[in-house]
C-alpha cells in the first residue's frame, strides 16, 4: 500500500526540487532551506506553493527544460509526466492490500488506486470512510500517488451517499 522506501526516496528528492522551483519562481513564500524543502514551511504556505503548481502547470515543463537540480533524464521523465496530475476533491472509498480507492468528487466519476508515499494511507487518513478530501494525484512510474497534502473536510457522509459511492466505482 506504499512506495517501496527506494522510490519514496526519489519521489520527495523529485517533488521537493519541483516545488522548491515553483516557489522561486512565483515567491510564494520565504524560501526555506534547500535540505529542508517545503515542508519547513507551514501547511498553509506548503499548500499555497502546490496549489500554484496546479495552476500553472507550463512550471513543470521550465524545469525539465532548465534542470535546476541536475536531474537524470530518467528522473525528469517522472517529473514530466506530473502534467498529468489530477487536482481536486476526492471521496476516499476504501483502503486494500495493493492501494486505497479514490473516487473523484466531481463527475464523471473516476476512480483511482492511490498508493501511500512512506505511510500507508489507513494510518494517515484517521477518519471514518468514505473520507472526503482535497488533494493531488501525480503518476509516479507505473503507479499513483498523491502529493503528500491531503486536506481533509468536516463532514460525515450518510449511509445513502456511501452507497452511490460505492455503485460509482462499479
Amino acid at each position: 500500500m506504499i512506495l517501496d522506501p527506494d522510490d519514496a526516496e526519489r519521489f520527495f528528492t523529485l517533488h521537493k526540487a519541483l516545488t522548491l522551483f515553483v516557489n522561486r519562481r512565483l515567491k510564494i513564500a520565504e524560501p526555506p532551506a534547500k535540505s529542508q524543502g517545503l515542508v519547513a514551511l507551514p501547511p498553509p504556505q506548503r499548500l499555497k506553493v502546490r496549489d500554484a503548481l496546479v495552476e500553472h502547470p507550463d512550471l513543470i515543463d521550465a524545469f525539465v527544460r532548465e534542470n535546476p537540480s541536475k536531474l537524470e533524464p530518467d528522473d525528469l521523465a517522472v517529473v514530466r509526466s506530473w502534467k498529468d496530475l489530477v487536482a481536486g476533491e476526492f471521496y476516499v472509498l476504501r483502503f486494500l492490500k495493493k492501494h486505497t480507492i479514490f473516487l473523484t468528487a466531481k463527475e464523471p466519476t473516476v476512480a483511482y488506486g492511490v498508493l501511500g508515499l512512506s505511510d500507508p494511507l489507513d494510518d494517515v487518513i484517521d477518519q471514518p470512510l468514505p473520507f472526503y478530501c482535497k488533494t493531488v494525484l501525480l503518476p509516479f512510474r507505473d503507479r499513483i500517488v498523491h502529493d503528500g497534502l491531503l486536506s481533509g473536510y468536516n463532514v460525515i457522509i450518510g449511509g445513502n451517499m456511501t452507497r452511490k459511492l460505492n455503485a460509482a466505482k462499479e
